[in-house]
């Protein structure tokens, strides 16, 4: 089985630094960071049946603060091979911009595997108000509008809630997230929360060449809307920083896992608005 990398859209999850405006809106609680980090990634655990003996590759990720919103972009290039001897060759891009209100959002997915394009996806989203409705319109792979329930956040508008329960004490949220990464979204995302400790937060830091902040680790479900599963379709393991920066991400996909460590990291300026 080749893993579908829409999961990878948690790293959409992360944030640039707010304005004035931004932080007037009732979730921004926190000052996201714009910032570029390159993942290593390896194989975790894999079970005999999923016939995954192997995976290597890295991952760009790049989220930087525009005059009118956020842009990220999220590159990924991995090796799988195969108990059988086969390997796959993965190359899977995608970028996203979100308005800093929170209210509008576009997308484009490009997936490759061995060199053949086998996911071409791009349209556009709207709420219609804060905790509102809205649109989501595909023009790739084919032209097609669904609605978006009330209450669904864009990414980093989800994230942003997340902190802010962090802080508040919760420990678990769930919201219905729409990034645009695959054809049957949106997600409900149950996500379980726990504040690292402050020796652990502190190591983070220092490692990172940073300024300590609080942290957590938040583990994430993702469940297709309306679905009766009990079993989410995958997981997401992550640690966070307070300012967005994730250092370690685990990716479940049932059968296997992917383990990506945080290799490199540039923190972005603002931009001359």
């Amino acid at each position: 089985m080749v893993p579908q990398f829409r999961a990878l859209f948690v790293l959409a999850l992360m944030g640039a630094a707010m304005d004035s405006a931004a932080a007037a809106a009732p979730s921004a609680t926190v000052d996201l960071v714009a910032h570029r980090a390159i993942y290593r990634m390896s194989l975790g655990t894999a079970t005999a049946k999923s016939g995954v003996v192997g995976a290597r590759g890295a991952m760009l990720y790049r989220f930087a603060r525009g005059c009118d919103g956020w842009t990220g972009e999220t590159k990924t290039y991995l090796r799988v091979q195969y108990d059988e001897g086969d390997e796959v060759e993965i190359a899977w891009t995608f970028a996203n911009w979100e308005s800093f209100n929170g209210l509008n959002y576009r997308f484009r997915l490009r997936n490759k595997e061995n060199g053949r394009t086998t996911e071409d996806i791009q349209g556009t989203a709207t709420l219609s108000g804060v905790g509102k409705g809205g649109k989501a319109r595909y023009s790739q792979p084919e032209e097609v509008t669904m609605d978006l329930p009330a209450g669904t956040l864009f990414p980093t508008q989800h994230l942003r809630e997340l902190f802010r329960a962090g802080r508040e004490g919760s420990v678990r949220v769930s919201k219905v997230v729409f990034d645009g990464s695959s054809t049957d979204n949106p997600f409900e995302i149950n996500v379980l929360l726990r504040r690292v400790k402050k020796e652990e937060s502190a190591k983070i830091a220092n490692e990172l060449g940073l300024d300590e902040l609080p942290a957590w680790r938040m583990w994430l479900a993702f469940f297709p809307v309306g679905s009766k599963e009990t079993l989410p379709d995958f997981e997401i393991g992550v640690r966070y920083r307070e300012d967005g920066i994730a250092d370690r991400i685990e990716q479940d996909f049932g059968s296997f896992t992917l383990d990506l460590t945080l290799d490199e990291l540039e923190l972005l300026p603002k931009p001359d608005c």
